[in-house]
């Protein structure tokens, strides 16, 4: 045994005394406050008595967390509890059968599972009056618990604790206990699958992953409510830099367990007051396979259009909200950057086309007007000396411009309130023929637009 597992130990043991002294006060101060309130409620012929009553409580209590004396109840008491890694009570409250410890094996790294996690925190069950003892158990140094070094058998934690050797070691083994199931059993209340062999019948018993589930409930309390996660999320909206990554779960379910009693459960449990994280195991949504806007005259009222109904339904009510404003600067600033957010989806939608091969208008299945197909499917350019002469025209430009411009109009003019003249579609047209301009000047400069090298 090297010295530094002996220095592990000696500050283990330091750490069990320090939770029996923790222990006693809090059950002291308990009392403290019991006897004050009886003595001041006694009657004075009975003063003397309450008083006599409670000193002899308190001395008892001192005598009952001597460690030597509190240890040697928590060992009788250890067999009223298990060390677990997977528990029956997940699965009904009033199951009856054993749960069990398996922190599995390294060697099956496939599935994420309890073998995944490095050091699983283990869990206790039993009698919930004894959790003090799994407490006991599960107190930590530097990554060596109690139940690591009882199930190395170091009975030298408990030196100078203990009043002989053998009572140590008589620790040891009633504490070691607590990982073992003496006749493991089922009940009817758990679930249970009959797996078919040649003779007849396996009977699995999925239990509930505790360790892991633990695990993942720490991991992401830890994103949401860290300081460290909290400084990361507030230089984010600030648009601020910020050291490490900002982790975020989505679609996740509260499950709990145990009600107001979760200790009921596990130790576990109830250090994390009955509660667990559920993942959505939900199958992917189907989504429709993306194809060229066939079977349309125009991608305005076509594929564009659902993509651009909320942002113009926000432009509306903006104007609707400031119809009978004084026209500002902030006004039309705002005004302006919401046509301009416009604009940038449907370029956005015209760069989605370039998955398509060039040349996809061509197809007899596409029914849009001939300057949105110079527009749309600019790589046809390469291949189609006709369709690059018209190109070159660039007269689809304002064309393309002004099918926005009036698209747009119509659209908000929807609500009745709005009547949008000949000013706004000249503005319109405008503000989105130069954007076109800079995406065919754009990829007019890149190599792959030399005919020359088709």
């Amino acid at each position: 045994m090297g010295c530094d597992l002996e220095e592990k130990i000696l500050l283990l043991q330091k750490s069990v005394i320090e939770y029996i002294e923790k222990r006693k006060l809090d059950k002291l101060e308990k009392l403290e406050k019991e006897s004050t309130k009886a003595i001041k409620n006694a009657a004075p012929e009975m003063l003397a008595s309450v008083e006599a009553e409670a000193q002899e409580k308190r001395h008892a209590l001192e005598a009952a967390f001597q460690p030597a004396v509190w240890l040697g109840d928590a060992a009788e008491r250890a067999k009223q509890l298990n060390v677990v890694t997977h528990g029956i009570k997940y699965l009904h409250s009033d199951a009856k059968g054993s749960s069990w410890f398996s922190p599995g094996s390294e060697d099956n790294t496939r599935y994420v599972s309890t073998a995944s996690i490095p050091q699983p925190e283990l869990d206790i069950v039993g009698n919930a009056a004894a959790l003090d003892v799994g407490k006991l158990l599960q107190l930590t140094v530097e990554n060596l618990s109690v139940m690591d070094v009882i199930r190395e058998k170091q009975a030298v934690l408990f030196d100078g604790i203990a009043e002989s050797e053998a009572q140590a070691h008589e620790w040891i083994e009633k504490f070691g206990a607590v990982i073992s199931a003496t006749n493991p059993s089922t009940h009817k209340l758990a679930k249970q699958v009959y797996w078919p062999i040649d003779e007849g019948y396996h009977l699995l018993c999925p239990l509930y992953a505790t360790s892991l589930t633990h695990a993942i409930y720490e991991k992401i309390q830890s994103s949401r409510f860290s300081e460290t996660s909290k400084e990361r999320r507030k230089a984010r909206k600030k648009n601020q830099y910020a050291e490490g990554d900002d982790h975020n779960y989505v679609n996740v379910a509260v499950q709990t367990f145990g009600g107001t009693k979760p200790q009921n459960i596990s130790q576990l449990n109830s250090s994390r007051g009955g509660k667990s994280y559920l993942f959505s195991c939900a199958p992917p949504q189907w989504e429709t396979q993306n194809q060229p806007p066939y079977r349309v005259r125009s991608v305005f009222n076509g594929p564009l259009y659902p993509i651009l109904s909320g942002p113009i339904y926000g432009l509306r009510k903006f104007l609707e909200a400031n119809f009978d404003a004084r026209s500002t600067y902030p006004i039309r600033q705002e005004c302006a950057r919401r046509i301009i957010h416009i604009i940038d989806l449907v370029i956005g939608y015209t760069q989605e086309l370039k998955q398509f091969s060039p040349g996809w208008s061509a197809h007899p299945d596409c029914r849009l007007l001939r300057h949105q197909r110079l527009w749309l499917d600019q790589r046809r350019y390469l291949s189609d000396e006709k369709f690059a002469h018209e190109f070159d025209q660039k007269t689809w430009q304002a064309k393309v411009a002004e099918d926005f411009s009036r698209f747009l109009n119509k659209q908000l003019e929807k609500g009745k309130k709005l009547a949008m003249s000949d000013v706004e579609f000249v503005q319109w047209k405008v503000l989105s023929e130069q954007e076109f301009r800079l995406i065919t000047d754009d990829i007019k400069e890149t190599p792959m637009w030399n005919r020359g090298n088709s």
